[in-house]
């Protein structure tokens, strides 16, 4: 048997080989290597590896930790314990349509979606480091995220906070931009999470992360309930209700449809495309030009 790397934890499952949980630079395992530990009380202890019940669990680096949980509960993954979901949420993604579902499915009768000292949802930020490296590596815990074309998601964003004088003193302390050329300058400068990257992972995560994309937020969604067995027919009625359809589209702005009217010439787009290198390639995204 080979270990892969230089440095490795080994953890056991008794309680009294748990005492003896230490790091190991051996390249290559037989059966017959024996390990040596310095017990509790000072002596040494060398045992077998075949008899000690071993497995390799994988790491997280405090960086990546910090990464993955975000900063505030304003911003941080959407945890549903009762289905096993972790799920990866941006802004300008259509946040209030999955917030609205996630507390639907958990029984959460709340108005407030976004606040999340009101809302009902339980965040990523809430659960220890040890935890969270176990369900990001935990097979049975899926993991999701939802992201939308960048060129959409920016042009949502300038006619959503752009326009809007006090959003843009709040975001950036500054007053309205005058166009959208303007906007695109000034978000190079002046950071956000209406506009920054969805890349806000670890690349190597992606591997195991189901994503989804806005042009198919409908069939996404009854594909990923269905995996963690919360899709039914109530579910779907609600999707489809007044109550719902009202909660979501006073945050539309037909992004979507005015795309050519503000993406006319090539500029603007390889803009786009510079500044958002890593979600059109974690994403694969089209870089194809609008005409």
């Amino acid at each position: 048997m080979r270990i892969s790397g230089n440095i490795q934890k080994v953890i056991y499952e008794s309680v009294t080989e748990a005492a003896f949980v230490k790091y190991s630079t051996v390249s290559t395992v037989s059966k017959n290597t024996l390990l040596s530990f310095n017990r509790p009380d000072g002596h040494n202890k060398k045992q077998n590896i075949s008899k000690l019940a071993r497995k390799v669990v994988p790491q997280l680096t405090k960086v990546e930790l910090r990464q993955i949980k975000r900063y505030t509960h304003y911003s941080s993954p959407i945890v549903v314990s009762k289905y096993k979901l972790i799920f990866f949420w941006n802004e300008k993604v259509g946040c209030t349509y999955w917030k609205s579902l996630l507390q639907f499915i958990q029984g959460i009768k709340n108005k407030e979606v976004h606040d999340p000292r009101r809302n009902g949802l339980t965040y990523l930020i809430q659960f220890k480091d040890n935890d969270i490296t176990d369900m990001m590596f935990n097979e049975a815990w899926i993991k999701a995220v939802f992201v939308r074309e960048p060129r959409e998601r920016v042009l949502s964003a300038f006619l959503d906070k752009g326009l809007n004088n006090s959003l843009m003193m709040d975001l950036c302390g500054r007053p309205s931009v005058k166009s959208f050329p303007e906007f695109l300058a000034v978000i190079k400068l002046c950071k956000d999470v209406h506009w920054s990257s969805q890349v806000k992972l670890p690349r190597h995560l992606y591997k195991n992360t189901i994503i989804g994309k806005m042009p198919d937020i409908n069939k996404f969604s009854e594909n990923l309930l269905t995996k963690i067995g919360a899709w039914n027919d109530t579910v779907k009625d609600w999707l489809h209700s007044k109550e719902q359809f009202g909660r979501t589209r006073h945050h539309a702005t037909s992004a979507r449809q005015k795309l050519l009217q503000y993406y006319n010439d090539t500029k603007s787009q390889d803009i786009i495309f510079e500044m958002y290198t890593d979600d059109y390639e974690v994403f694969n995204f089209d870089k194809k030009y609008f005409n």
